[in-house]
């Protein structure tokens, strides 16, 4: 019974703190957390000093503790900031999303991503970072790019288009990889140009971005020797790129 108690109190305060955050990230989609998160630790300190209050109140009223409702006990000071907490990962996960942005130049370029901090892409290099969904503005070398991030998939940005990609698939059985087309066979017999991705902004349906891992997790139940096909976005060569 206590147990169901203890998780009871907590879901409350994940509920309260979960629908504050919903609101404020759906009124403000692009908060960045260095404004979202001060505001979190203003309300935790609004609920505490509540609590702090309402139990002295209620002790000179009654000129003890006895019959003191459940919101305002002792445990509260344990619920609020561990509710808010997981209440705010869950709704701030949820409004952002994994931007790719792939550098096909021979130089590096300077990437700021709405109010996050500036990060350098290496030349032929990509780097990932987490975004608001939405409207972003990208600003690189200087020069500004709105993309438009419709939802939590993953997402690519190919640098001025300099690149082009095509998807391949890779088996996984009894902990090998078995690549079923090899990126070298599948980009010089089998090119054509309805596989060819040549976009400059587009969401990613691969499972994998230009590498497979060595090994996949599956469930325990599969049966040994099962193949997992999984698909893997490659990059094109540069004389191959020009294909469109």
């Amino acid at each position: 019974m206590d147990r169901i108690i203890i998780l009871m109190r907590l879901a409350v305060s994940i509920f309260l703190f979960y629908v504050l955050n919903f609101v404020l990230y759906s009124t403000f989609n692009q908060i960045p957390f260095f404004i979202s998160i001060p505001i979190n630790v203003l309300l935790i300190i609004c609920a505490l000093y509540y609590i702090f209050k309402s139990r002295k109140q209620f002790v000179i009223d009654n000129e003890d503790e006895e019959g003191m409702p459940v919101h305002l006990e002792k445990s509260s000071y344990f619920f609020i900031p561990v509710g808010a907490f997981i209440a705010f990962f869950l709704v701030s996960s949820s409004f952002r999303t994994t931007l790719y942005i792939d550098n096909g130049k021979s130089v590096p370029v300077q990437v700021k991503i709405s109010s996050e901090i500036t990060q350098t892409v290496a030349p032929n290099s990509f780097i990932s970072t987490e975004v608001p969904i939405g409207k972003n503005e990208l600003i690189i070398d200087g020069k500004t790019k709105t993309i438009n991030i419709l939802d939590n998939g993953r997402w690519v940005y190919n640098v001025d288009n300099l690149n082009s990609y095509i998807e391949s698939t890779v088996d996984y059985a009894s902990q090998e990889v078995r690549p079923i087309k090899p990126v070298n066979d599948t980009t010089v017999t089998q090119l054509s140009v309805d596989k060819i991705i040549h976009k400059e902004f587009f969401k990613l349906e691969s499972d994998f971005i230009f590498e497979a891992p060595e090994t996949i997790s599956v469930s325990k139940d599969a049966e040994t020797g099962t193949v997992h096909t999984q698909t893997v976005l490659y990059r094109l060569p540069k004389e191959l790129s020009q294909i469109k």
